[in-house]
């Protein structure tokens, strides 16, 4: 069954006060922050701003063949930090923008020391995407953080998570945080469920699916999802399917013939858009040791997909709203998982109690409340979609 009915229409009602934006990163063609990125410039067309990528230390331009024409790319053919900063420098004083948005670790060290010399005349907002105590783990990394988030004019953390991580193993003054979730929800959802999916398991009457997605990693623990996975499959017909790819593809796979349940168990490796494999599954699950956010636990809810997840730092809980939506599992904890797994294939909430709370994830809801942050509009009022 496909699933997915959202929300259409648009916010209104925003004036714009500043028309440009620089945002600043070394980006790669694909990935999930590039993709986040498109998302907001798109919305930030709507509301009247100019977004201009600026690209710095080899960075490439983010899904080009989607990436409006509207949007300008600057590539400033800099290597490394300090000739970032002179780049930037000379670029921002020909036409300074009303501020400048950094989305990864290089382009916020360069963009925060330009501010404190004077180079940079528009305020700096970093945008912190994951758990900093979990990714940062040397000394130094973690020094060098400590300063740029204390002296960027604002910090963008993706979920209350990140912000209290932020304040608790950074010292981030919490009233120099705001919290703007992904913009994740898009009003193209309902059409991109509908896609055929190539795969004969999603095709039928077959056992239902269990989908798990993201890069094969420690960091997703994808082997506490197969050993519990097995638990289930011990006890009634079922399959899973691992969307992505990474280093641990062979180690997953020599664990699934461990297991027994090799003939049940597919890594189809990346798939350009998983929503459609989502709206089909019989219970998406997020294993992740830790998070940001977890946008793909919120793709697969606004797929329509009953979710399990781990408890892990940051995102799930505030996802699922503490259980209300779906079970939160402690992390590593295969019999827990398998539990929830199989209670929710057993009993999945109702449709209406998967797409709660999903406003919170609306892109033109985020882009609108970044550009407030930023400064850059006023809202006046603001028309919910229908």
């Amino acid at each position: 069954m496909v699933r997915a009915r959202l929300h259409s229409g648009r916010l209104t009602g925003a004036t714009a006060l500043n028309s440009q934006l620089v945002i600043f990163a070394p980006f790669k063609a694909w990935g999930g922050i590039e993709r986040k990125m498109l998302i907001l410039s798109r919305e930030f067309l709507q509301l009247g701003i100019r977004p201009r990528l600026v690209l710095t230390r080899g960075g490439q331009v983010p899904y080009p063949e989607e990436l409006p024409a509207a949007v300008e790319v600057v590539d400033l053919q800099s290597r490394g930090k300090f000739d970032s900063l002179f780049k930037l420098r000379r670029l921002l004083r020909q036409d300074p923008p009303g501020a400048v948005l950094t989305a990864k670790d290089h382009s916020a060290k360069v963009a925060v020391l330009g501010r404190m010399l004077g180079w940079v005349p528009s305020p700096v907002f970093v945008k912190v995407t994951n758990t900093p105590s979990q990714t940062l783990r040397r000394p130094f990394k973690r020094r060098s953080a400590r300063w740029l988030y204390r002296h960027a004019d604002r910090v963008i953390a993706i979920s209350e998570g990140v912000r209290d991580d932020l304040v608790e193993h950074f010292d981030v003054d919490p009233e120099r945080i705001e919290v703007i979730y992904n913009p994740t929800v898009t009003p193209d959802i309902p059409e991109r469920v509908k896609a055929p999916v190539d795969h004969p398991w999603f095709a039928g009457d077959g056992p239902p699916v269990i989908v798990g997605a993201g890069r094969l990693t420690p960091q997703k623990d994808f082997a506490t999802l197969l050993e519990a996975f097995a638990r289930v499959h011990e006890r009634r017909a079922v399959r899973l399917v691992i969307l992505g790819e990474g280093p641990l593809r062979e180690a997953l796979l020599e664990q699934a013939r461990r297991l027994g349940v090799a003939e049940a168990v597919d890594l189809p490796g990346y798939v350009p858009d998983p929503l459609p494999y989502f709206a089909r599954a019989g219970v998406f699950c997020l294993s992740s040791r830790y998070e940001g956010l977890g946008n793909v636990l919120i793709e697969a809810l606004a797929a329509g997909a009953p979710a399990v997840a781990t408890d892990c730092p940051s995102g799930p809980a505030e996802i699922l709203q503490h259980g209300r939506i779906g079970p939160l599992v402690p992390v590593g904890d295969a019999n827990a998982l398998a539990g929830a797994l199989e209670a929710t294939l057993e009993n999945p909430p109702g449709e209406e109690r998967i797409r709660e709370g999903l406003d919170r994830f609306r892109s033109d809801r985020v882009a609108l409340r970044y550009a407030q942050v930023m400064g850059l509009v006023k809202a006046e009022s603001t028309a919910a979609r229908s």
